[in-house]
């Protein structure tokens, strides 16, 4: 039967069946938990990893074996090591946008796998770095194979979960940031006891091994498309896979990059907002990554216990992301109000570290752990962006646009921890946070404001206007989805089909709502 020629129609299903449909649909989104996050965690984390490694690495040698303080009159500056630090990003925010395009065109998994090995590989390379210049090389080019993460990541969850299910799976594989932290913090304390006499070359021999070893395990397991989900799904499965696909307005699978769709994700205010919120988040991670060792030793610990005591740091990560996603999830149109909230913890760690004594006791350490959960307004933020950005080109350019402002915030996070202030408690640091925070809080009241004005005028459209019928349902009155999908779920028309009409952005699609 051709989609042309049908004129079946579909019966209407009873409470029972919905019940059996529901009940299998969970099943589905239980194993794609089961198969996906692992994978997703586990790469995010390698990617915090092997950044963490140099704040560490900063205890550990690497700063005189590589040249990257100077000592001017008695004061010793950081100045290189905080342009190394941000050499990565430089490497990530020339390729992230254009990566974020590339997602839109090639197998997600595979093309995430091959950066995933690549990556692994530059990293090792750190070790043959034997001066400043050398080392700033290596990181831009680190920086810029690693941006493919992100963009892959944000596409994978548009792809195979619906925009409710959305926050938490982001929040699960963001998480790995402070799973990871309490990772590294103990595998380097080994490594720093048992690394010779240049132990920050083991960690980074270490990091990098491993993140190769995962990018071959990434191409193996991970499938590309809900559409052609390999072997881990039975036909039945794969029936469900495909209707959430169609029912998913906000997923798509690879389309051709269409200019219209960069210029409308440029042109529109949010798209800016996106941008200025993430790079504000991210001032703080210079406070928590890259200089964590370092300002924690300024409490008056030694290296090692400066390393062993960033752990409870990762675990607050965990715990707020967990906490933030939990109820972004359950409860509808809160992730706006949520957002400002996550901020809070923040604000407030910025003021203990500033105000409490710097001494070995446990006053400064609660302040700088509950920095550490900047986490999770980055993760509502990029639940946000997802679930209210629809057409493939447009999902890459803003994700691209984000994950640039996580580069910005990064860069300027380098140079915001001045060594001369060490006596002040890095003043400017915490100053930098506090109004980053109060800034992203603001931008999220802003998003829900122009998100519930922009919802009240399409129901006032949609009152005065019939809808146009749209492809899905078009195909659903003819009968064919069910019988094709039958068939084996590789009818050309029906995916050309969907696809299609997937591929419309969210200014196209007037039955579209944005999430508050």
């Amino acid at each position: 039967m051709s989609v042309a020629s049908s004129t079946a129609s579909v019966p209407t299903p009873t409470a029972d069946e919905l019940a059996r449909l529901r009940e299998a649909e969970r099943r589905v989104v239980r194993k794609i938990d089961i198969l996906l996050l692992p994978i997703m965690l586990v790469t995010y984390g390698l990617q915090y990893y092997d950044k963490s490694v140099l704040g560490t690495a900063a205890v550990y040698g690497i700063l005189k074996d590589l040249d990257l303080t100077r000592t001017i009159n008695g004061v010793t500056y950081t100045t290189r090591y905080s342009t190394a630090t941000a050499a990565f990003y430089y490497g990530y925010i020339v390729a992230v946008l254009p990566m974020g395009l590339l997602f839109a065109r090639v197998p997600l998994a595979k093309a995430a796998s091959v950066c995933v090995i690549i990556w692994g590989l530059v990293c090792i390379l750190t070790v043959v770095c034997h001066n400043y210049p050398g080392f700033v090389a290596q990181r831009v080019i680190l920086g810029f194979t690693e941006s493919a993460v992100s963009p892959a990541f944000v596409a994978v969850c548009a792809l195979w979960w619906k925009p409710q299910e959305q926050a938490k799976r982001i929040g699960v594989f963001y998480s790995a940031t402070g799973v990871f932290s309490m990772f590294s913090a103990m595998v380097n304390i080994g490594l720093g006891k048992t690394g010779g006499t240049h132990p920050w070359k083991s960690m980074y021999y270490f990091c990098g091994s491993l993140t190769i070893f995962w990018g071959f395990v990434i191409w193996f397991l991970m499938p590309d498309t809900p559409l052609r989900p390999g072997r881990f799904f039975n036909e039945e499965e794969k029936k469900i896979l495909i209707r959430r696909f169609e029912e998913n307005p906000f997923g798509s699978s690879q389309q051709s990059i269409k200019p219209y769709q960069v210029i409308e994700a440029v042109l529109d205010v949010k798209t800016w907002i996106y941008l200025l919120m993430g790079a504000a988040i991210y001032i703080c991670n210079g406070s928590v990554t890259a200089f964590g060792a370092r300002i924690i030793s300024g409490f008056g610990y030694t290296p090692i216990q400066s390393n062993a005591l960033l752990i409870p740091g990762g675990f607050v990560t965990v715990v707020t992301i967990a906490f933030f996603s939990y109820f972004a999830d359950k409860y509808k149109n809160i992730r706006t109000w949520l957002l400002p909230a996550s901020c809070i913890p923040v604000v407030v760690g910025a003021l203990v570290i500033w105000q409490a004594p710097w001494h070995p006791t446990i006053g400064p350490l609660i302040g700088y752990y509950l920095v550490a959960s900047f986490g999770a307004p980055y993760v509502l933020l990029l639940s946000l962006a997802t679930a209210n950005t629809a057409g493939a080109t447009k999902k890459g350019v803003t994700s691209g646009f984000i994950f640039i402002g996580y580069n910005v915030g990064n860069i300027a996070a380098s140079y915001l921890v001045f060594s001369q202030e060490k006596p002040i408690k890095y003043r400017s640091t915490w100053i930098a946070v506090i109004v980053c925070m109060v800034f992203a809080s603001a931008a999220s009241i802003v998003l829900r404001y122009l998100y519930t004005a922009e919802n009240k005028r399409r129901d006032k459209l949609a009152a005065t206007t019939v809808p146009e019928a749209k492809p899905i349902q078009q195909l659903q009155q003819q009968g064919d989805i069910e019988k094709l999908a039958e068939e084996g779920h590789t009818d050309v028309p029906v995916v050309e089909s969907v696809a299609a009409y997937q591929d419309r952005t969210d200014k196209e699609r007037l039955e579209f709502r944005y999430t508050l």
